[in-house]
């Protein structure tokens, strides 16, 4: 860090980032932050502290979370009265209180429960536990059901209801993740029985219609297709704004050069109580600002 920093690039959790975010508010350094949750769990609503001086130094390179927007559309159209949520250990529950506040206000029964990393001795607690009317309601509870886990602990946590004749042929999953690639898709129906629907985060096709991957009609799976665009959908979503948030900073610091505008670079040393504020770092942060978002930050997504 003494030889200079231009910006930090960082993908990590909500704590992280916040601990990051009030170093480089204090040493005026431009930070790109790639939000990325922990274990593959799907991602909440991280907040950043506000700033002290109003200069944020700290640009959020990936778009709000919009999870609870896509569920209340999807059960909404699914018509549910009664279902149950399940979520893991690294899901931050707080990230859910919208979507359980709206359907408090519409008059849904859900439930909630944690699912902890032992998946089979979940199941095995209750047997144990329960006894044949109460597995019966839960067998029926089960028939609607969002699964807010990794796409490993869902692939576990349905085997473990088929396995335990906990699962019917009329259950409907809900999974909801925005990092699952085609091919984790492909192995979860494998292991569902009943109705799988993913809500997931997937990017514009491409402009050239040329190279879309389309059969009858019907978008399909690019690793049916291209080999090459595969192992981009192969990518976490949170690697595809690591590049892109890359690239912007990358065309920033080119647009300085060219101008003939550029300042020393923040040198930092933890240690020496002299180290000073960058003069130049909000400089540096608008022009970041100013490439071209839509082509560099993949800020147009769907679900």
């Amino acid at each position: 860090m003494t030889q200079g920093i231009l910006a930090l690039v960082t993908s990590t959790g909500c704590a992280s980032a916040s601990a990051l975010q009030s170093l480089t508010d204090a040493m005026h350094i431009p930070h790109l932050y790639i939000q990325r949750s922990g274990e593959g769990s799907p991602r909440t609503a991280c907040q950043l502290n506000p700033s002290p001086d109003g200069q944020r130094y700290t640009l959020a390179a990936r778009p709000p979370v919009r999870l609870n927007e896509v569920m209340l559309t999807l059960v909404g159209e699914l018509r549910w009265q009664k279902f149950i949520v399940f979520y893991d250990n690294e899901y931050d529950i707080r990230g859910l209180q919208s979507f359980l506040d709206q359907t408090s206000r519409q008059g849904l029964d859900v439930s909630l429960q944690r699912v902890d990393r032992n998946i089979s001795k979940v199941f095995s607690n209750l047997f144990n536990t329960m006894r044949t009317e109460e597995l019966n309601r839960y067998r029926d509870t089960l028939r609607r059901a969002i699964l807010l886990l990794s796409p490993r602990g869902a692939e576990a946590f349905i085997q473990q209801a088929v396995e335990t004749n906990l699962a019917s042929k009329d259950s409907h999953w809900v999974f909801v993740n925005e990092e699952i690639s085609d091919t984790e898709i492909m192995e979860l129906a494998h292991s569902a029985l009943g109705r799988m629907t993913v809500i997931r985060q997937i990017f514009p096709l491409w402009r050239d219609s040329n190279v879309r991957c389309m059969r009858n009609n019907h978008r399909i799976s690019s690793l049916l297709c291209d080999p090459q665009e595969g192992y981009l959908q192969s990518l976490e979503v949170s690697n595809l704004y690591l590049y892109d948030s890359v690239l912007a900073l990358a065309n920033a610091f080119h647009r300085k050069l060219v101008d003939r505008k550029w300042h020393s670079m923040a040198s930092l040393n933890c240690i020496k109580k002299s180290t000073k504020p960058w003069n130049g770092g909000w400089s540096m942060l608008e022009n970041i600002q100013m490439v071209n978002l839509v082509q560099h930050f993949s800020s147009e997504h769907e679900y």
